[in-house]
């Protein structure tokens, strides 16, 4: 099937439907792709969703006004009405969903004059039923955007990668030879970097679904969620609020030992200290000893036996004589009541002591955190004293149904918009959309805007890289010369009915940046603070932690 023909026959079918479907679209649109970072430029002004482009003209009073031009000539086959106005301002109910494309797009249709391309590389036909599915779903949010937007210039094509690196190259080659302006993709890590020798010599840049930072490269930007981000906002959040001292459950693996580093670097920056890091296996059964160590059982357990064992001789000494085993505390009740409530105090419980850390980082979510988080407390590692922290694969509406997590943080985009997106979705579409189908989306409203207020090369380096960033679905992102995201994450507490905010996120930019000038300031206190104490005195073994390595395989 041809591209121009299959979009085409796309925009065809978009069809007004109520005045409801068209409040809900003006709300998503109200907030995506925005400048960020204070006052808009205006080259920051909203993407206008008429079908001709703009220019900017100055008044004497020295504004700029946006005016119609003919900068993107409209030469599709299908029929736009003239500048000026906006037929598709509303939903496109009676358009019926595409079904996935089993077979990569290689019969690439001449680009039309003026048409601004972009290319999806997407597993269309992946051998995994379950990657097609997603892929199917990044494809209909970005058939989403494109109609929302409204722009008559851009050109959406896709490529198949069929979910392999070969693939992938291939993709990528040919969106070259039909000289794509951008692509959208690839979505694993090793497809990404498999295309980066084939874009290197282009100046075709790259938006790509991974989060694995390794493969980020020049022209090649991430827009995935990266684990680095989620843990530099949960611990400057966690430490901000007077807890320094860190635990950490982290997984086998390349995953963990990544994680490892960033956490025990993250802690450091912001003045706090990682105390004691414990690794664990995929199965249920081995993460039973990982825990047991970080709750310092036997040790604590010990403690406790030896105070019980004190209490009972101080006890012996105060009972008469001869008094039996199970009335010794009742014996002296009336003379010794301190003595009593301390032992049965400590009798409720199987520990004694401290534990050295106020919060527990645990990065993985699903069903590796449901066998893991349950640990904690039957080790007596307490919710309620000690803080549960994790990343955003906490963001799922059924650990609610986890007491143990109760009260726990995790970082994640703020969910109104995305609540907002998925009912857009799932209106078109009839079924929800998976997670990563808002990166779809913005990735072509991004496009969209940068399209309308740069007349010539809008995907520059320089354009894509703007310092104020952008806002979308998921919040305020800014790309980086190095190939990553930055993104505005909220903080959120696990509840047993729902997940509450706790920090918003950053609005702006210049809002994000002056948060973390003071979290760093904080930083710089904390550690001038840590300088003058014994280390007696801040709690800790005699003995400091290693700065944090990979474990030696288990044999």
């Amino acid at each position: 099937m041809h591209a121009a023909t299959f979009f085409t026959g796309l925009f065809s079918a978009l069809k007004p439907r109520n005045a409801l479907a068209l409040a809900v679209l003006g709300t998503i649109l109200s907030a995506i792709l925005a400048g960020c970072g204070g006052p808009p430029a205006p080259r920051k002004q909203p993407v206008s969703l008429e079908p001709a482009a703009t220019s900017r003209t100055t008044t004497q009073a020295g504004t700029q006004t946006n005016t119609a031009s003919n900068t993107y000539p409209n030469s599709f086959p299908n029929s736009f009405p003239s500048a000026g106005t906006n037929p598709y301002a509303g939903t496109f109910d009676a358009y019926d969903p595409p079904a996935p494309l089993g077979s990569p797009i290689i019969d690439t249709p001449p680009r039309p004059a003026g048409a601004i391309t972009i290319t999806l590389l997407l597993p269309m036909s992946s051998a995994d039923e379950n990657v097609r599915a997603l892929a199917n779903t990044l494809l209909q949010a970005a058939q989403l955007a494109l109609f929302d937007v409204a722009r008559p210039e851009l050109l959406l094509r896709v490529q198949d990668t069929s979910g392999t690196p070969v693939g992938a190259q291939t993709a990528a080659r040919t969106a070259l030879a039909a000289s794509t302006d951008l692509i959208i993709g690839p979505l694993f890590a090793t497809s990404v970097q498999a295309i980066a020798p084939v874009l290197a010599g282009s100046r075709v840049p790259a938006l790509a679904f991974s989060n694995d930072r390794s493969v980020a490269s020049r022209n090649i930007w991430l827009l995935g969620f990266i684990p680095e981000d989620n843990i530099d906002r949960a611990i400057a959040q966690t430490i901000g609020q007077g807890l320094t001292r860190f635990g950490a459950l982290l997984p086998e693996g390349a995953y963990g030992e990544r994680l490892g580093r960033t956490l025990d670097e993250r802690i450091t920056r912001y003045g706090g200290e990682l105390v004691q890091v414990e690794v664990y296996p995929p199965d249920a059964p081995g993460m039973f000893e990982p825990v047991k160590r970080l709750a310092q059982y036997e040790t604590r357990r010990a403690a406790h036996g030896a105070e019980m064992a004190r209490l009972e001789a101080e006890a012996t000494l105060l009972a008469p004589p001869d008094t039996a085993s199970d009335k010794l505390f009742d014996s002296i009740r009336d003379i010794a009541p301190e003595l009593v409530s301390n032992y049965e105090t400590l009798k409720r419980v199987e520990t004694l002591g401290e534990i050295p850390y106020d919060a527990v980082f645990m990065p993985e979510g699903g069903l590796a955190l449901r066998n893991l988080a349950p640990l904690l407390p039957y080790f007596d590692v307490d919710p309620r004293r000690v803080k549960f922290v994790g990343t955003g694969l906490w963001d799922d509406p059924e650990l609610g149904q986890e007491p143990p997590l109760h009260g726990g943080w995790y970082a994640a985009p703020d969910a109104g918009l995305w609540r907002k997106f998925s009912d857009h979705y799932a209106d078109k579409f009839q079924t929800r959309p998976a997670r990563l189908a808002s990166i779809a989306y913005d990735s072509v409203a991004l496009a969209a805007r940068l399209a309308a207020v740069h007349a010539t090369a809008p995907f520059r380096p320089q354009t894509l890289t703007d310092p104020n960033g952008f806002a979308g679905i998921d919040g305020i992102l800014r790309l980086t010369p190095n190939g990553l995201a930055e993104r505005g994450l909220a903080v959120h507490e696990i509840q047993r009915k729902k997940t509450v905010l706790i920090s918003p996120a950053p609005a702006s930019f210049v809002e994000r940046d002056r948060r973390m000038q003071a979290a760093l300031a904080l930083a710089a206190t904390l550690q001038t603070q840590r300088a003058g104490l014994p280390q007696e005195a801040r709690g800790l073994e005699t003995t400091p932690i290693a700065p944090f390595s990979p474990p030696a395989p288990r044999p």
